[in-house]
């Protein structure tokens, strides 16, 4: 029965030792986990151009439509008019001035890990479980671009 032990005891000590110190984890981070740039591949982005960022056990998802304030729980976006500028200035998840062309949308997603978007428009083609994921150990700002594309039209055999 001894030997059994001890035997028990040698294979855990190599198992242990085969393991070794793990890599620490990169330190969680100040600000957001993605910058976000949404635009149309020509022209202004349509009025009706919404966006949802699922993230974590959140299957459902953070939505931001052009024009409505956003939940702000993790999704901050900006929208951007024609003359280069967010809408009312320093606002969190702020819409543009009320009829003005949203050339740009910009969010910082605070998601603390990967995420996936949606992204709809009427005259696009919509984005569909669009992954963001970390590049290396960088987990801060990792910029992100959705470039809408014009649909295509549909061929009739």
């Amino acid at each position: 029965m001894r030997d059994c032990w001890l035997a028990l005891a040698g294979m855990i000590a190599c198992s242990v030792a085969a393991c070794g110190p793990g890599k620490r984890p990169p330190e969680g981070c100040d600000g957001p986990s993605y910058d976000l740039l949404v635009r149309a591949e020509e022209g202004p982005l349509p009025p009706d151009t919404r966006l949802v960022v699922r993230y974590g056990s959140d299957q459902e998802g953070e939505p931001y439509a052009l024009g409505q304030p956003g939940r702000k729980q993790a999704v901050f976006c900006e929208e951007e008019s024609a003359s280069g500028g967010a809408g009312a200035a320093g606002a969190e998840s702020a819409p543009a001035a009320e009829g003005a062309e949203v050339w740009a949308l910009r969010c910082r997603l605070y998601t603390q890990g990967p995420a996936r978007v949606d992204v709809s428009a009427t005259g696009y083609e919509p984005v569909v479980d669009q992954s963001l994921s970390f590049e290396d150990e960088d987990r801060c700002g990792v910029e992100a671009v959705v470039v809408l594309a014009p649909l295509r039209p549909e061929v009739v055999d």
